[in-house]
């Protein structure tokens, strides 16, 4: 497995032809990461133009200042002063609305002559309920691998909707393994495309029922590591 800027995968899946599309690119981590990584295009699209601002000339990245939604057309976002936060919902009294274009992400694909989609990357702050809901089986059934963030940890998305589309992709043909700790809800999921990216059911259920612990221990060996060195940089 491979997780990168909190978000986990199956790697071979992912070659030079991928295409990899980050949905909430904010400034393009995501993005550049896997462009250097594993050489694949990715479409970055971020709505925020303070963040899009910070999304040129990253190679094999392509930027898109607009946001992906359930409908075409412009929809109001409040841009938070933590440009993680921010979204179609206010969530502070210091948020700045906007006007922002909006597009499904069908029709996006349509667009940008996207065949298929490997790799989809969603953090867009309680919109993917919508944004699932919008798409037809059809084009579900498309993409590969589906790493979500979804927003029930913090309230923006109530924890059956996100039982409610687990059952959905489930019925399409998706395995779903969630590598977030419980009292995190749903922040790191992954679902997994069967016909696209198969996975069989030993390495699935060893995914989930293992995996998952051992990469959780592995990120808080690393947080006790760098919290070790930040102390020692301190004066005495």
């Amino acid at each position: 497995m491979d997780r990168v800027s909190g978000h986990t995968f199956f790697p071979r899946f992912i070659r030079r032809d991928s295409t990899v599309v980050d949905l909430g690119a904010n400034v393009g981590t995501f993005s550049r990461l896997m462009s250097e990584k594993y050489g694949c295009v990715c479409y970055a699209v971020e709505p925020n133009p303070d963040c899009f601002a910070r999304l040129g000339n990253m190679a094999r990245v392509k930027p898109f200042n607009l946001a992906i939604a359930d409908r075409d057309g412009t929809m109001s976002f409040y841009v938070a002063a933590n440009s993680e936060a921010s979204s179609f919902v206010r969530t502070g009294d210091d948020d700045r609305e906007i006007q922002v274009p909006t597009s499904r992400l069908d029709v996006f694909a349509e667009r940008q002559g996207i065949g298929a989609i490997d790799l989809l990357k969603i953090d867009i702050e309680g919109a993917e309920v919508p944004l699932l809901d919008s798409l037809p089986d059809a084009f579900l059934r498309g993409i590969g691998q589906i790493a979500i963030e979804f927003h029930d940890f913090c309230g923006l998305v109530e924890r059956k909707e996100v039982v409610r589309l687990e059952q959905r992709l489930e019925a399409l043909g998706f395995r779903s393994i969630n590598f977030s700790k419980e009292s995190h809800g749903h922040e790191d999921h992954l679902f997994v495309n069967q016909a696209r990216c198969p996975v069989g059911f030993v390495e699935y259920a060893t995914t989930r029922y293992v995996t998952k612990y051992l990469l959780g221990a592995v990120r808080i060996v690393g947080r006790l590591k760098r919290g070790k060195r930040k102390a020692a940089m301190l004066p005495a």
